[in-house]
């Protein structure tokens, strides 16, 4: 039997003229691209919120003999005194691993973001929705670069537009990078090309696109660091996908692969030795289905200005 043809009518015609994506059938196509200083694929753990959790996850990682190539913290920075920021961005330094700082205040956080708290706010995603907030993000950007921080996590669009307009202006360094948060709901081709636009050097996709969807917005977005979730809290779907990470380098390069969070039931749970080890262990067993499978020649990036290796002091 032949295959089965995708019918449309004029919307079809109109988005196949654009080479625009109408089908997840479509055939996929390995990604030429790479992160600016070499390398496919990157390796990151998130939720790493305070300097004894770095601590931990630093040492068992030597102790592994594991690389990752960077640490995401996502309570929010202006939680974090300077003294631990600074702590936690020179162990990063001393060690060669990235470290991504989310910005805040956050409406769950704010005291005029009571609508976004309520059942129908949480609909608007983690967007500022006055000026006091928004000023206290510009402080709070300058004081990250400050302490040598050259990564963020935004989660408003507005905030990146500014932030970027900043860096293009000199207010924030030019090495500074930014990344949009999961939350800000990359889903399409499109959506991530309006982040962007805006001033995005990496997305974070949506938790649970397939693999023909990140091939097309990889397609339609050259060159345009992905972060991907590989395996999630139990809150956020549980789910493991280690068997399509190499399907998933393949379409996505250059992309970052989120590992390790499956094991917490929820973001914001507190961490201890045990959950740091099994955190580690999941990672390790995620590398190792990663590296069976990988074609030769693709490699963990080590030197990419894109994970925010903090800057000497």
């Amino acid at each position: 039997m032949g295959s089965v043809a995708i019918t449309g009518g004029p919307g079809l015609e109109w988005l196949a003229g654009k080479s625009y994506p109408f089908s997840d059938g479509a055939e996929l196509e390995h990604s030429a691209g790479e992160f600016d200083g070499g390398g496919q694929y990157g390796v990151e753990i998130p939720v790493v919120n305070s300097l004894a959790e770095l601590e931990r996850l630093v040492k068992l990682l030597g102790d592994h003999g594991l690389y990752v190539t960077r640490f995401n913290e996502t309570r929010g920075s202006f939680l974090l005194s300077d003294g631990e920021l600074g702590d936690m961005l020179a162990l990063c330094r001393e060690n060669g691993y990235g470290l991504v700082v989310s910005i805040g205040p956050r409406p769950e956080y704010d005291v005029k973001g009571s609508f976004y708290r309520s059942d129908f706010g949480l609909e608007m995603g983690r967007q500022i929705n006055n000026s006091d907030a928004f000023r206290a993000c510009v402080e709070e950007a300058l004081r990250l670069a400050e302490l040598g921080c050259r990564g963020i996590t935004v989660y408003d669009i507005g905030v990146l537009r500014v932030f970027d307009e900043m860096r293009r202006e000199g207010v924030l360094p030019a090495e500074m990078v930014f990344k949009t948060s999961s939350h800000c709901m990359a889903t399409n081709p499109f959506l991530a090309r309006i982040f962007a636009e805006n001033g995005a050097d990496s997305i974070t996709l949506a938790h649970d696109l397939g693999v023909p969807m990140i091939h097309q917005i990889r397609r339609l977005n050259p060159g345009l660091p992905m972060d991907v979730p590989t395996d999630v809290y139990k809150a956020k779907g549980g789910f493991i996908r280690f068997y399509e990470l190499a399907e998933i380098v393949q379409v996505g390069a250059p992309v970052m692969l989120k590992m390790g969070a499956s094991v917490q039931g929820h973001p914001y749970d507190r961490l201890g030795d045990a959950i740091t080890r099994e955190r580690v262990d999941r990672v390790a067993r995620g590398i190792e289905v990663l590296d069976r499978h990988l074609p030769e020649r693709t490699a963990i990036t080590t030197k990419s200005r894109h994970y925010g290796l903090p800057a000497a002091q």
